[in-house]
């Protein structure tokens, strides 16, 4: 689909809209319409190319507060979010530990933590833990024979090796618990991709789905992950942050399994099923891929949305003008940051993000990704935060 046609349709959803308004019927089907300040009726509006927007926002949605947030996230980054240098030399011999389950996410983590690991100059060790609770009881206490400085545990849940937990703790371990949502249940740190960082990604996503309809839009749909534990916080968390932008707006939450083979057609269907949704947020952005022709062949007037951790197929389509937006994250980066808290964990440093300032931490390895700036990032690796941040932490690190 060329950007013609997107913007084509975007006209026809505008139109759409004026046509249920002067019908007497809302967005809502509640007879009563999205109003601005003097009680005017304000049209559903998509944000333009250009960031504009044609009409709106309507009273009672806090269009500039969420219009403000996601700019902050457009931004391009310019220094890693770690700027202290390490109090010592790293020790060649600091061996970290690697919990590997074997599911492909892991694989992709354990590629990052082992390139900044050999970077840093530590000894890295990936050990297969499987994902039955056999498995990884066997391989947790293999792991607490070697002994570690560091463990980096982004895919096991440490309900499954409690004991062998209590006994890296006391050999002083670091344990680095990135990607993990019960920090707090077994007294470790609440590291990146943790629960701090889902509320805000949950914020974000909801301020983008107000600042990309220009404030007139209140019907939405959340394309939730069922298999994925960080979608049972966002199922309340992004509710609950459009709530506060926007106390009208009404929103549904969908289930669409990460392992359906058209996650595209199921959004079509839901689509078509409920006419009244004017925006939808997804936690997968991968669900878009191809989302636009299909919507197309349908005759969909309103399948415009955000998706969360999108893909280079992602970017290209937002490039291409046939996706409205996508909240990228940088995973390399997020890999050598979770090396970089393992090294001052040792040290006895402070770690940037762990003051409870997550806005910070999400903005240094996540983007909102829109047409205006999508050719930035159309490289074979996707979005990268911050090209050459690697530089950066090897000179903090004294290498």
């Amino acid at each position: 689909m060329t950007r013609r046609i997107t913007t084509t349709l975007r006209a026809a959803a505008v139109l759409g809209a004026f046509s249920l308004l002067a019908a007497g019927c809302s967005a809502g089907g509640d007879g009563g319409g999205a109003t601005g300040a003097a009680g005017d009726a304000v049209p559903l509006t998509y944000m333009a190319d250009d960031g504009s927007c044609a009409s709106g926002p309507a009273d009672g949605i806090d269009f500039a507060t969420a219009d403000a947030l996601v700019k902050t996230f457009e931004e391009p980054a310019t220094e890693i979010l770690a700027t202290e240098p390490l109090k010592e030399p790293v020790d060649p011999n600091t061996k970290a530990v690697y919990l590997n389950n074997g599911t492909p996410i892991a694989a992709l983590f354990q590629a990052g933590l082992q390139t900044a690991s050999e970077a840093a100059g530590i000894q890295f060790v990936n050990v297969d833990t499987g994902t039955d609770a056999q498995s990884i009881n066997s391989a947790l206490n293999s792991v607490v024979e070697m002994n570690p400085d560091i463990v980096f545990d982004q895919s096991v849940d440490a309900r499954f090796f409690q004991d062998q937990l209590a006994q890296l703790e006391q050999q002083g371990a670091a344990i680095v618990y990135g990607g993990q949502l019960n920090a707090d249940e077994f007294g470790l740190r609440d590291s990146l991709g943790g629960a701090g960082s889902i509320e805000v990604n949950s914020k974000v996503l909801a301020n983008a789905a107000v600042s990309l309809t220009c404030g007139t839009a209140t019907e939405f749909v959340m394309y939730s992950i069922p298999e994925i534990p960080a979608s049972e916080i966002q199922n309340e968390a992004v509710p609950a942050a459009l709530k506060e932008l926007c106390p009208q707006c009404n929103i549904r939450t969908v289930d669409i399994s990460i392992a359906d083979p058209s996650p595209a057609d199921k959004i079509v269907s839901d689509l078509q099923a409920h006419p009244e949704t004017q925006f939808f947020i997804s936690l997968a952005d991968q669900y878009q891929i191809g989302l636009a022709d299909k919507a197309q062949l349908a005759g969909l007037t309103n399948a415009y949305g955000v998706g969360q951790s999108s893909l280079p197929q992602n970017i290209q389509q937002i490039a291409d003008g046939t996706e409205v937006a996508g909240y990228v994250v940088d995973f390399n980066m997020f890999m050598w940051l979770q090396v970089d808290e393992g090294l001052r964990a040792m040290q006895g440093m402070e770690v940037p993000y762990l003051d409870g300032d997550w806005e910070s931490a999400a903005r240094a390895v996540s983007h909102i990704v829109t047409i205006r700036n999508a050719d930035q990032y159309l490289t074979p690796a996707g979005y990268v935060a911050l090209p050459g941040f690697e530089d950066q932490f090897t000179t903090l690190w004294g290498k």
